[in-house]
């Protein structure tokens, strides 16, 4: 009887003990615990803000931030978005969206794919698996999840704005950026033009520049 009252007093911390170990080793297979991370560099350039362009192995980070490794260096070097002006692996090149306003929050700085230039006006792509927005997307607004791109248009003056999917948001953001060219405000207005030809309308806005330059203010 007494046996059978120790092994019933035992057995709570028994169980407590089994479900500790399982979720133990849970967290392990999951590579959240234990696990080294494997982090494949790749050759490319890179350059300090006001400096040079130097050679090195790169890696950029899902936190947003640039990891540098040297030729000759034992440890690789983190730099955030604006320490690093432009960076360039393979045929692709990155540089430095400022001050933006994106779907789940306020990016001061991050690094995005450039994709085409024409005239003032510079476009990237915003890849949110690098921005360090995953969780916080995840479990504060759905809106953005890591892996989604964006595009990014960046004006001559003023910040950069994300080019919107829908009708009346493209229509809001974009004519402001363009109202000064007939063509292309009449165009936007009666929704001829969308996203997908933002390239046509940075060369359209270039060509129409070129042919109408504004006087030199005195």
């Amino acid at each position: 009887m007494k046996f059978v009252t120790r092994i019933s007093a035992l057995l709570p911390l028994l169980l407590w003990g089994l479900g500790n170990t399982t979720v133990r080793a849970q967290t392990y297979s999951s590579g959240t615990v234990g696990l080294p991370r494997i982090v494949n560099f790749k050759p490319g350039f890179y350059r300090l803000t006001g400096g040079d362009w130097q050679a090195a192995e790169l890696y950029l980070e899902t936190s947003g931030e640039l990891r540098v490794r040297t030729a000759g260096a034992r440890e690789a070097t983190y730099y955030r978005p604006g320490q690093v002006e432009v960076f360039v692996l393979k045929a692709d090149t990155f540089g430095v969206v400022r001050r933006l306003n994106a779907s789940s929050r306020w990016l001061e700085a991050v690094f995005a794919q450039r994709l085409y230039r024409y005239g003032q006006f510079t476009a990237f792509k915003l890849d949110h698996s690098y921005t360090g927005e995953g969780d916080y997307s995840l479990t504060r607004n759905p809106v953005v999840a890591a892996g989604i791109a964006e595009l990014v248009l960046q004006p001559p003056t003023g910040d950069p704005v994300i080019v919107p999917t829908t009708r009346g948001a493209f229509t809001r953001v974009m004519l402001p950026l363009f109202d000064d060219c007939p063509e292309l405000a009449d165009q936007i207005r009666r929704g001829k033009v969308g996203r997908q030809h933002t390239r046509q309308i940075l060369q359209t806005y270039a060509r129409w520049q070129q042919a109408n330059p504004r006087p030199a203010t005195p």
